[in-house]
């Protein structure tokens, strides 16, 4: 399950590196928004190597990733859960664009990952659509291997 930790004064990506993760925990969140009614979200998001979570895609907004530590991928799929690219995100290459009506999943490839996700929905009205996942197996294999 996510945690969402919200709060009032701005944080260092310093500050943002000491927190530490439980050993269960795969992913934790900061937010930056006002509520999950604001329809600007931005989410720091901290996540262990191959967390998993399925594709999905927003039908009312884009989506744009900042990687700010690690490596990060970004996995764009067609309906059927068929694999169409794999945009790498790292140092030298840190940011990525998915357009709305696009399947795609994020998935960290070094020992973690630090980024923001930056989205024009609230949270709470979001039009979010997860991939049919007849071959689920199979897609977790490719976002994990």
């Amino acid at each position: 399950m996510h945690k969402f930790i919200k709060f009032n004064h701005a944080i260092t990506l310093q500050k943002f590196l000491k927190k530490k993760l439980k050993k269960s925990q795969k992913v934790f969140r900061y937010i930056f928004h006002k509520n999950e009614k604001d329809k600007d979200q931005l989410m720091m998001i901290w996540q262990k190597k191959n967390y998993y979570f399925p594709p999905k895609k927003f039908l009312d907004t884009q989506k744009i990733y900042f990687l700010n530590k690690g490596k990060l991928n970004i996995y764009i799929f067609d309906a059927s859960g068929r694999l169409l690219q794999i945009h790498k995100l790292s140092k030298d290459n840190p940011i990525c664009k998915v357009k709305k009506n696009v399947f795609h999943a994020d998935v960290a490839k070094s020992s973690y990952a630090i980024h923001c996700e930056v989205t024009a929905h609230s949270f709470k009205s979001r039009k979010i659509v997860f991939m049919d996942l007849k071959n689920e197996s199979k897609i977790k294999q490719i976002l994990i291997s």
